[in-house]
């Protein structure tokens, strides 16, 4: 399964969350998870995510772990390393979510 998600698309004009529907809940907690790890750590090549896999149905579950990666053109690009699920996050830059530590000129 390949899941390309837009941070934007679970956040109001504000930059806070939406309203979400449970599964919609579970998957941006699920995909801001990615984001704050990634970016606390931006200048590893690969990450591994705190965080067991949990991409699919209630009772289709795996035990595989998250790694993930931050590229070039700013996606974030994840993956299981059992079921091998993966997809990308675009526009998490920014949000509160994005650890990165900023450095002023």
């Amino acid at each position: 399964m390949v899941l390309k998600a837009d941070l934007k698309h679970f956040l109001d004009e504000e930059g806070k969350v939406l309203e979400l529907t449970k599964q919609a809940k579970a998957v941006f907690k699920f995909l801001s998870k990615i984001v704050s790890s990634v970016t606390e750590q931006i200048e590893q090549p690969v990450i591994e995510v705190d965080l067991k896999c949990s991409t699919r149905a209630e009772k289709l579950y795996c035990d595989g772990s998250i790694q993930a990666t931050s590229t070039a053109i700013g996606l974030i690009e994840w993956h299981c390393d059992s079921c091998h699920a993966c997809g990308t996050i675009s526009n998490w830059q920014g949000s509160i979510w994005d650890k990165q530590e900023r450095t002023l000129h």
